[in-house]
């Protein structure tokens, strides 16, 4: 059996979105998408950083979950506190919380690399770019559980 590559497994494309995107229309997207993250290009279409779920809460306190499901979170909050939240993630710009720099790898890597990485930086998404650095796809972990679901 021959020794899987990144461009295996890769979801492509990759969803991007250019450096200056609001985390609004950023969530959005994600949502629209049903991705868990987003890469950042610049704008020669260069990564320089990914936008997760995770970096909402983390970065900012803007809980994903207010896009998500807005109804719901504003249950637990009064209104004043739910616009502000919405406020500054109309504001915030993608850049402001991505993680950067962004452990990528080329298409031809060994997929045990691609493990390797996630397990070390405790990562759950790792890009796949071309020569120049512009992304060409994406091995998310749900995607590896995926393959080895597959040959179970």
């Amino acid at each position: 059996m021959k020794e899987l590559k990144a461009k295996d497994v890769m979801v492509s494309p990759a969803v991007n979105v250019p450096l200056g995107t609001s985390l609004e229309a950023a969530a959005r997207l994600m949502l629209e998408k049903g991705i868990g993250s987003l890469l950042v290009v610049d704008e020669g279409g260069r990564l320089q950083g990914i936008l997760t779920e995770t970096d909402f809460l983390k970065e900012r306190g803007i809980p994903f979950s207010t896009f998500r499901a807005p109804m719901l979170l504003g249950r637990f909050l009064d209104g004043g506190q739910l616009e502000r939240l919405l406020e500054e993630a109309r504001t915030t710009k993608v850049e402001e919380i991505m993680s950067s720099p962004v452990h990528a790898v080329g298409p031809e890597e060994p997929l045990k690399r691609v493990l390797d990485l996630m397990l070390t930086y405790d990562i759950n998404h790792v890009p796949v770019v071309d020569k120049e650095g512009r992304p060409i796809g994406i091995v998310s972990r749900f995607d590896l559980v995926r393959l080895l679901s597959q040959r179970a």
